[in-house]
């Protein structure tokens, strides 16, 4: 990627993340406009660059930044606007980044739920049921099971968005360090 292309698609990605983050803290939704904006901007950004390369780099980015948030949303882990915004993120920055991105999100998500559940002192109680709900699910390799944990009242919620900041920054200072 030709670095003043690269320096466009980062600070779009910034913006993007900067503004949905906002959106989703505020308004728990992170609207349609932002996300295909987002996507649309970097693909016409690539395109513009690189013609057909561009835009295979971009929609592989989209494609790939889509489809494992689809798969966490569809256990009700994340919601729509967080899968339209990683199809942005990828449109944008490309397959690697939006990878990375999405990784270190996981992590982070994971990080900031077992803070909350010590901050609360439930640990022990969603701990088990967790378990119980991993258990079941690999022994039977019944997906009913994560989707219904995913509905439930047991579910912890926090704004995705509270991961995915640090995450793209993380991946961000990786890629250029």
């Amino acid at each position: 990627m030709g670095r003043g292309r690269l320096m466009i698609a980062a600070v779009l990605s910034g913006g993007l993340i900067v503004i949905a983050f906002a959106t989703d803290i505020i308004k728990q939704k992170i609207p349609n406009r932002i996300t295909a904006a987002g996507l649309i901007i970097g693909i016409l950004l690539h395109i513009a660059a690189e013609g057909y390369s561009g835009a295979s780099f971009a929609l592989m980015g989209a494609v790939l930044g889509f489809i494992p948030l689809w798969l966490l949303y569809w256990i009700h882990a994340v919601g729509a606007g967080d899968v339209k915004l990683f199809a942005a993120l990828g449109a944008l920055t490309g397959a690697e980044f939006v990878l990375q991105s999405i990784m270190y999100s996981i992590v982070y998500a994971a990080c900031i739920s077992c803070l909350i559940l010590l901050w609360r002192w439930e640990w022990k109680s969603r701990g088990i049921l967790i378990a119980r709900m991993l258990l079941l699910f690999f022994i039977w390799k019944d997906t009913k099971q994560l989707k219904d944990f995913g509905k439930s009242a047991q579910n912890l919620r926090f704004p995705f968005m509270w991961a995915v900041l640090p995450a793209a920054a993380t991946a961000a200072y990786l890629q250029i360090s």
